[in-house]
C-alpha cells in the first residue's frame, strides 16, 4: 500500500511539474528582447501572483482598437518569424497591439509537452484582456502563429464571454481542429505553400471543422511556416482580410 502510495504521488508530481511554465526561460527571453526591443514598449501584465512580460505597441492613428499578439512554441511576443513583423504592421491598420509572453517549456522537450499549458494560456490571454481594458482600449482582434493558434482557438472556444471579434490564424495546425467547431466569430486561416506538413494536410479538416462558421475564410499564400522573406505578403494579406 505504502508502495502504490508513492507511485501515485510520484505521477502527480510529475503531472504537475509538465503543466508549470519554464519561469526562468521567460525571465531569460525577456532580457534578451528588453535588450533588443526596437519598437514598441516592454510591460508586464498582472497574472495571479505572477506577472508576465508584454510588448505594448502603439497605434499611428487615433483608435481605441486593440489587438493580441499570440506567438508559436517556445518563443516570445518579438519573434521575427511572423510575430514582430505583423505586431508592428498592425499598428499602421489602425490597431494597438499587445504581443504577449506565452508559457513555455525547456528546451529540447516535445512539442506535446505544451498541450498541458492549455488552461494557463487561457489565464494570459484573459489577463491581457484585463491589461487593455483597465488601460482603454478595445479589444477587437485576436493574432496567432504556429502553435499559438492552438493556444488562441482552446482559449476562444471554451471563453464565451470575451471581448474578441476576429481571429487571425497565421500556420494554424491540426490541433486546432478539434476547438474549430466552438468557435463562431469571423475567422482568417492563412498558411504557406511551404508550410509544415502537419498544417497542409489538416488544411480540409480545419475547413470542415468551421463549416458552420459563415465568416470563416482559408487562403494559401506564397511562404514557408515563419514566411521567410515574404513578410510584406502575409501583412498586406491580413491587412486586406481585416478591411
Amino acid at each position: 500500500m505504502k508502495l502504490i502510495t508513492l507511485f501515485c504521488a510520484f505521477l502527480t508530481s510529475f503531472a504537475f511539474a509538465a503543466n508549470v511554465p519554464d519561469y526562468e526561460k521567460e525571465k531569460r527571453w525577456a532580457e534578451h528582447v528588453e535588450s533588443g526591443l526596437m519598437d514598441g514598449d516592454m510591460v508586464w501584465v498582472p497574472n495571479g501572483d505572477r506577472e508576465f512580460m508584454s510588448i505594448l505597441t502603439e497605434s499611428e492613428s487615433e483608435t481605441k482598437k486593440a489587438a493580441i499578439v499570440v506567438h508559436g512554441l517556445g518563443v516570445h511576443p518579438d519573434w521575427s518569424g511572423v510575430i514582430q513583423p505583423l505586431r508592428v504592421s498592425l499598428t499602421k491598420q489602425g490597431y494597438h497591439t499587445l504581443s504577449i509572453q506565452m508559457p513555455v517549456r525547456p528546451n529540447g522537450e516535445p512539442g506535446e509537452e505544451y498541450m498541458g499549458l492549455l488552461d494557463l494560456a487561457d489565464k494570459r490571454i484573459d489577463s491581457a484582456i484585463k491589461y487593455l481594458q483597465d488601460n482603454g482600449y478595445d479589444i477587437d482582434l485576436l493574432v496567432a502563429h504556429s502553435f499559438g493558434t492552438t493556444m488562441s482557438s482552446h482559449y476562444l472556444a471554451n471563453s464565451k464571454s470575451n471581448p474578441i471579434k476576429r481571429y487571425v490564424a497565421v500556420g494554424m495546425g491540426v490541433n486546432s481542429v478539434k476547438f474549430l467547431p466552438n468557435i463562431s466569430i469571423p475567422i482568417f486561416d492563412v498558411y504557406g505553400t511551404e508550410d509544415l506538413e502537419s498544417i497542409m494536410n489538416s488544411v480540409g479538416d480545419r475547413a470542415k471543422a468551421s463549416k458552420h462558421n459563415a465568416s470563416y475564410t482559408q487562403k494559401m499564400i506564397k511562404g514557408d511556416h515563419f514566411f521567410n522573406g515574404q513578410d510584406a505578403l502575409l501583412n498586406q494579406t491580413v491587412a486586406n482580410w481585416l478591411k
